[in-house]
């Protein structure tokens, strides 16, 4: 799911007909449901993006220390570090400029801002009941039935 498509669909549905407030009352199981298999996608999303990162991640340390065989360098289609072995404490340093793990690194922050998106989202929607609530209250106020 894209970020873009999920704020167009909560923009559409945040909406409150305030003609109709007992359908709205309703919709809001809906949209719960609708968001909420959102969030369960994108969880899972999240969790294998992580995964992906950390298992490229380890093989881009044994790349740097120049342990990987010719087949798995073939396999991954790169050719031999040429560079010296760098240290310990200079590995952190290689591995956050390497190109492909910050594209990595970026898939899983992108995923981290949509599930805090939908959360949010999941936090409107329960908190819609009480809004739905007390606009049938005002308007039975402002009608004159209380």
């Amino acid at each position: 799911m894209k970020l873009s498509e999920l704020q167009d669909a909560w923009s559409q549905d945040s909406r409150i007909d305030e003609t109709n407030l007992g359908r709205e009352a309703v919709r809001t199981a809906q949209l719960h449901a609708k968001y909420l298999n959102w969030l369960g996608s994108v969880r899972l999303n999240l969790r294998k993006a992580e995964s992906e990162y950390f298992n490229l991640r380890r093989k881009k340390y044994r790349y740097y220390r120049g342990e990987m065989t010719r087949e798995e360098l073939a396999q991954e289609q790169w050719t031999q570090f040429q560079g010296n072995k760098p240290l310990k404490n200079e590995m952190d340093e290689i591995l956050s400029t390497d190109a492909d793990l910050i594209t990595q690194q970026d898939k899983v922050e992108y995923f981290k801002t949509v599930l805090n998106q939908l959360e949010q989202i999941i936090r409107s929607i329960n908190s819609r009941t009480w809004d739905v609530k007390n606009a049938i209250e005002w308007n039975r106020f402002t009608n004159g039935m209380i």
